[in-house]
């Protein structure tokens, strides 16, 4: 997968994700959070891409809700995890916040929610919120579905 990871992605082929979309509108920053920065690796990107004062609302345990959440957050998906990719189905904005319905995929290829690595390509929804500010990413909320993940892993 080719990522310009400081630009908003192009639609997929034949999909117009984001026809009015530039790379610092409300829908344009939580593309590149989710669909480029996240799934790269890339830390000092993602961080880039982070308010002052960003607040993930849905950490792992142990974590504090800042920038660092949402870097823990890509490191254990990178421990899991390889090739991954995010399509972004659907990307609704209204004001300052934009609200992202995306399909992952994945090669599990390690531990992930107490589950050996399956070495099986999976595809999961999910759901992110998302509020930007000053062209950055200032908050985040995300909504998986657990039972699926482990329906797709256990397979």
């Amino acid at each position: 997968m080719s990522v310009i990871l400081d630009q908003a992605p192009a639609a997929p082929a034949g999909r117009d994700v984001l026809p009015s979309a530039t790379p610092s509108t409300p829908r344009a920053v939580a593309t590149r959070v989710h669909a480029n920065a996240m799934p790269s690796g890339a830390e000092a990107v993602l961080r880039r891409q982070l308010a002052p004062g960003f607040r993930n609302h849905d950490v792992l345990p142990g974590c504090a809700g800042g920038p660092d959440a949402l870097v823990a957050s890509m490191h254990w998906f990178h421990d899991a995890f390889d090739e991954q990719h995010v399509e972004v189905l659907h990307a609704v904005a209204e004001g300052d916040l934009v609200s992202l319905h995306v399909a992952f995929s994945a090669l599990h290829s390690g531990f992930f929610l107490g589950l050996p690595p399956s070495h099986r390509r999976f595809t999961v929804r999910e759901m992110h919120l998302v509020r930007v500010h000053d062209g950055l990413e200032a908050e985040h909320w995300v909504m998986r579905d657990q039972v699926w993940w482990e329906h797709e892993l256990r397979r």
